[in-house]
């Protein structure tokens, strides 16, 4: 895949996503629930990942001073 051919694929996915959020309000209510599960484990997935990378550097750091001693 070019570069732009991923760069097209992906616009075309964010324009989708897009035209599903401008019809979210009136949406049925098993749609709005589906995007909210959907929604909540990207979420949950991109804070565990923010949190392991948090972690990780906090625990380099304490066996770095545990090295120089």
């Amino acid at each position: 895949i070019t570069t732009m051919d991923a760069k097209q694929e992906t616009l075309n996915l964010l324009n989708r996503i897009w035209i599903k959020l401008q019809g979210l309000p009136s949406a049925n209510p098993i749609e709005v629930g589906a995007f909210s599960v959907l929604l909540t484990f990207i979420l949950l997935v991109l804070f565990m990942t923010v949190l392991t990378c948090l972690t990780c550097c906090c625990c380099r750091k304490n066996k770095m001073k545990g090295q120089r001693i």
